[in-house]
């Protein structure tokens, strides 16, 4: 064991000295070699260390750093895994630069950061003193899978580090409930009030840990985050070790008071951050309460805010020549993106620049962007301009134009397209997701140094886009269209307020008269008037309790189609239109709408489809991510054939989704109406007859959505290849 570590150290130390000499970043390359030589190292080299561990899906990287400065000020000798490699091989080559040549470490304490789904594997091995967990929201569903599965990896981790404090983010239900599962030692940590700030539109899961009933909120701070109760069971949200009162936006950023509640008396700590966004003040809590249960002191943390600045440019201003400004936002999943806009709210931002890429570090699917709840920002009276960039640019223009924002859209190259529409003297906010955003970041910090202003910037007007409008005559009803979205509270999983985007945008931009009703878990459902019924996907435990809420009206649902009734359903939702599908070992029970069944798979299907059908021209583009093979009995018809091998419904037959009379099932998502206005325009038309309308629906200006279509549909062929 000895000489295997103190090769494994000597090679992964080499390794690093070489990519120094060449100029070359990245730790994770070393940290394999040393793995290479020696699997089990980590486990050596971090005997004797005092591990601090941070994971979770947004915050980490910001709470890891505060507790680093705070070590720092402390003058503890520590380490930490900066760079952000946070997989086992990054955090290994960490471990090994630390190490002497024998593995004996050099330092007491160490930070680590850590991709939560990357846990599981490192945990078998590293012994944290504390984990901190931040929060677990949907992030990058084709890389991570679904958030039972996250909740599985991080639970399975700490129960082999047994004697681990874990501090936990309680307001958080998905964290509440990994604690709830593990015998570790839990410390919750949260707001302990309303804030009085709006909640998003959508969260990542709001049922009960243990029963699965929806959850009752007595507030909501953002997605999923506040003070819940189950009213079925009466699990609630725990009682908080460290607390968050008082908390006051100034124009400066958050002031509010952390209570320390672990012993009898409390003891009351004031804070300060420089930063707007209420997720701060959670990545505050998380850092704080993790130092503390450390044996920290809190009496000198003001000092650590003070000095804190964001990792890698987050959240950094730039200051250009001509007195433009711009601010650099990382954002990798809905409720980044949407702390991100709140941001931008309370700054009134004028121009703002969107980058989305779908490499691999990013996650291929991109439905996750029409849960960015960018009509928030139709109210800024002074928004001028919408810029987009990234290999999927026209994606998000696409969900630029159905948000309705004021001012213009361009499509981008890079920050300096943007900021030579910029007027003098303006501040750009620039918000990237993943792998978009160190390049955002480089090229600000070339044209800090570098960049010269123009004489004048005027704005060139809207990039392949004309302000949609009434085309055509208006369509005279009885009654307007009833669009009815089923349970979005619970199946929100593959961004379908796209898809009720599409309808509702597109009727309305016809003068076709419409409105769209939600139907909410525990809500009687009435079809009875319905024109347009949206059915979709969500996570394993949000789609069961669907189909037990949907199980004893399964006769309106049924009649409904019989009686002709225009429906389209995704993913899990079509699933359950059959007898039965599958979720893992469980048989669950469908609702027996649609003459099909979906056995369990041994691997996922998952990547950008294109399928040829009947419903429209061109072919339908989208992205597929299941486990389930959904089998056609003789009687049905598929949607259309998938032209890319492997996928749709089995992976077998070819056949992709299922066309039965005015119901499309499919597993593509994307969302699938904007980027194929065919298909939307079908449903529409379908919903007219069914009223006995058959007229012909006028054209409307469909670059934007040309253009994305086109995009994903030379991504589909290139998969083929």
């Amino acid at each position: 064991m000895k000489i295997r570590t103190f090769f494994a150290v000597l090679l992964c130390k080499l390794a690093r000295g070489l990519l120094r000499l060449l100029r070359r970043g990245g730790t994770a390359f070393p940290g394999r070699v040393a793995l290479k030589v020696y699997p089990q190292v980590l486990g050596v080299l971090s005997r004797g260390v005092r591990v601090i561990l941070v994971t979770g899906t947004n915050g980490k990287t910001t709470s890891s750093r505060m507790i680093e400065q705070a070590f720092a000020d402390a003058g503890l000798n520590y380490f930490a895994n900066r760079s952000g490699a946070n997989l086992i091989s990054g955090i290994t080559a960490e471990f090994a630069m630390h190490s002497t040549l024998t593995g004996r470490p050099k330092c007491q304490f160490a930070v680590i950061e850590c991709d939560e789904a990357a846990s599981k594997t490192v945990l078998k091995y590293l012994k944290p003193e504390v984990i901190v967990a931040t929060n677990v929201f949907r992030d990058q569903l084709d890389r991570y899978g679904e958030i039972d599965h996250t909740q599985d990896v991080i639970a399975e981790a700490l129960r082999r580090s047994g004697k681990t404090a874990l501090v936990y983010n309680a307001d958080d239900p998905l964290c509440a409930s990994i604690a709830a599962r593990v015998d570790n030692p839990g410390l919750p940590f949260g707001i302990d009030e309303p804030t009085g700030l709006e909640a998003d539109r959508i969260s990542d899961s709001r049922f009960c840990a243990r029963c699965n009933a929806p959850l009752d909120y007595e507030y909501v701070h953002y997605g999923q985050l506040g003070a819940y109760r189950c009213p079925e069971c009466g699990w609630r949200r725990p009682e908080l070790a460290f607390a968050a009162v008082n908390v006051t936006l100034t124009c400066g950023g958050f002031e509010f008071d952390v209570e320390d509640r672990r012993g009898s008396e409390v003891v009351r700590h004031h804070v300060r951050t420089r930063y707007s966004g209420l997720y701060m003040v959670y990545n505050v809590m998380a850092a704080l309460a993790g130092c503390l249960v450390a044996g920290g002191d809190a009496t000198r943390f003001q000092e650590v805010l003070d000095a804190y600045e964001p990792a890698s440019g987050r959240g950094k201003t730039f200051s250009l020549d001509g007195g433009y400004q711009a601010v650099s936002m990382l954002a990798k999943n809905p409720t980044g993106f949407n702390r991100m806009i709140a941001q931008v709210r309370a700054e009134q931002g004028r121009y703002l620049a969107l980058f989305l890429n779908d490499n691999d570090a990013d996650g291929h699917d991109v439905s996750w962007i029409w849960d960015i709840d960018l009509e928030r920002l139709r109210n800024l009276p002074d928004l001028r301009c919408v810029f987009v960039g990234g290999t999927r640019r026209e994606d998000m223009a696409v969900r630029v134009k159905y948000a309705e924002l004021p001012g213009a859209i361009e499509l981008i190259d890079g920050v300096e397209d943007a900021l030579a529409l910029v007027e003098a003297g303006e501040k750009l906010h620039v918000v990237a997701n993943y792998t978009a955003f160190p390049p955002v970041v480089a090229e600000l910090e070339r044209l800090e140094r570098d960049w010269r202003a123009p004489v004048s910037a005027t704005s060139s007007g809207v990039s392949h886009l004309e302000r949609p409008g009434t085309s055509g005559p208006a369509t005279t009803l009885d009654r307007p269209l009833r669009i009815v979205h089923l349970y979005p509270d619970a199946l929100n999983l593959y961004g379908d307020g796209g898809n009720i985007a599409s309808l509702s945008k597109r009727c309305e931009w016809r003068g076709i008269p419409c409105r769209v009703d939600q139907v909410l878990m525990g809500q009687e459902l009435d079809l009875a008037d319905a024109d347009v019924v949206l059915l979709g996907g969500g996570a394993d435990r949000d789609q069961l309790a669907v189909a037990n809420e949907l199980r004893g009206q399964t006769d309106k649902l049924a009649a409904y189609v019989a009686d002709g009734g225009v429906l389209l359903a995704i993913c899990g939702g079509y699933q359950l239109l059959g007898h039965y599908y599958m979720m893992g070992d469980q048989r669950v029970e469908g609702l027996h709408v649609l003459d099909l069944e979906t056995t369990a798979g041994d691997t996922r299907l998952i990547g950008n489809v294109a399928v040829d059908s009947p419903v429209c021209d061109a072919p339908i583009v989208g992205f597929e991510n299941h486990a389930g093979r959904t089998h056609l009995a003789s009687g049905e018809k598929p949607l259309g054939r998938a032209l890319v091998h492997g996928s749709g419904n089995n992976g077998e037959d070819g056949g992709e989704g299922v066309l039965h009379a005015g119901v499309i099932g499919t597993y593509l998502h994307g969302p699938i109406l904007p980027k194929n206005p065919g298909v939307t325009d079908w449903l529409i038309a379908a919903a007219l007859r069914r009223r006995g309308l058959d007229v012909e629906l006028a054209p409307l200006g469909d670059e934007l959505e040309t253009l994305a279509h086109d995009v994903a549909l030379k991504i589909a062929e290139k998969d083929r290849r």
